[in-house]
């Protein structure tokens, strides 16, 4: 019986101090069941039905955690339109977390990008009641898709903010490709690395997840249209991922551990600027 109420004791200390932090605020599983949901609509190229689809999962999941939630259309290149589907707590914008949910024809992009998103939904939830977050299930990021030379739904995101709201970012994030891959890699556009990237990476030294920097010269990620516009903004990918673009990207492959350790890294830094 002793035995008992100790370990019944120590148990309660651990979920005590885990709850305390980041360790218990992003659920890999949920993650992963989010991201399910997006790819089990199928193929999601930009400005097809599966991508709309798409955003009304994230629009309605994120009236349900209380943001308020806005969709922003845009025109693209080949014709119709792609969107994007915005959450946003009150007070000035002080965090940005997007995700993109299209994927290139052919695939399911369970991993490219539906891992994203469920990500991002689970940061949503740890964050809806912060002030100043800005989540984002964001369309037609796929260039190879879309033959534009940028990432049509954060270029519109980008641009639509003001530029008292782009100087007021202190963290942006782009959750893209983060359930399969042997390293978490902090990425950007510069040689070494910029305020957004510089604090993930601090972040994962306070939880003590390995973690490295790694340029990405061409802009592969959301993070470009944000740094093209004046916010220093980051990427953050497990890889690499030999599915990348390839039919066998598919929802069995995402490891929960990996969207929650990603998780946990954002949360971490999302929660030090808004305090």
């Amino acid at each position: 019986m002793r035995r008992l109420l100790l370990g019944v004791t120590l148990s309660a200390m651990v979920f005590t101090l885990m709850g305390s932090g980041t360790a218990t605020a992003i659920n890999g599983e949920k993650a992963k069941k989010w991201a399910g949901k997006i790819a089990a609509l199928g193929q999601r190229p930009a400005g097809k039905k599966h991508e709309r689809e798409a955003a009304a999962i994230v629009r309605h999941r994120l009236r349900q955690l209380g943001y308020a939630v806005e969709t922003q259309y845009f025109s693209l290149p080949g014709g119709g339109r792609s969107l994007n589907a915005v959450g946003q707590t009150s007070g000035p914008i002080r965090v940005i977390i997007v995700a993109h949910m299209d994927g290139v024809p052919g695939t399911d992009a369970a991993n490219d990008n539906g891992s994203g998103v469920g990500l991002m939904l689970m940061l949503a939830k740890s964050l809806a009641n912060e002030d100043g977050v800005l989540v984002a299930a964001v369309g037609a990021e796929e260039r190879r898709h879309t033959g534009a030379g940028f990432h049509l739904g954060s270029r519109k995101l980008s641009r639509s903010l003001t530029s008292a709201e782009r100087e007021g970012v202190r963290l942006a994030v782009s959750a893209d490709m983060v359930g399969v891959g042997g390293t978490l890699n902090i990425r950007g556009l510069e040689a070494s690395p910029n305020r957004s990237s510089r604090k993930l990476l601090n972040a994962a030294d306070r939880l003590d997840v390995r973690a490295s920097y790694l340029q990405d010269p061409t802009g592969q990620s959301d993070h470009d249209e944000f740094v093209k516009r004046g916010v220093p903004a980051t990427w953050i990918e497990w890889r690499w991922d030999p599915c990348w673009h390839q039919p066998c990207d598919q929802i069995h492959r995402l490891r929960p551990w990996k969207l929650w350790q990603a998780g946990r890294v954002v949360l971490e830094a999302a929660l030090r600027e808004l305090d």
